[in-house]
């Protein structure tokens, strides 16, 4: 791994935070900024879900059924498209998290 420099302006601010090691600290302010960003998927997601009053797994299949109406008409699949991008990302900030999470336990 590279090192990286730390702007002379954030070391206080790091000696601050919680942490034994600069890994640590670092770590922490990932960890955090991904907790935000699997809150935005989580958000999104949610309002899909209050859309159309369904989860995403029951969505597809209600999709796939024609219970929507034209599944390739333009709104429904944008919004299929986006829900699972989602989905994926989701799953992919899962995964990274519980990467970063075993540095600071």
């Amino acid at each position: 791994m590279s090192a990286i420099q730390i702007a002379p302006q954030l070391e206080p601010a790091l000696e601050r935070m919680q942490g034994k090691t600069l890994d640590e600290k670092i770590a922490r302010l990932v960890l955090n900024q991904m907790r935000r960003y699997l809150e935005e998927v989580e958000r999104e997601s949610l309002d899909y879900e209050i859309k159309y009053g369904v989860e995403y797994a029951q969505f597809v299949s209600q999709l796939e059924r024609g219970e929507w109406g034209d599944p390739f008409s333009y709104t429904l699949e944008q919004d299929a498209m986006r829900w699972e991008s989602l989905v994926a990302e989701k799953k992919i900030w899962l995964e990274q998290l519980r990467q970063v999470e075993h540095i600071v336990k």
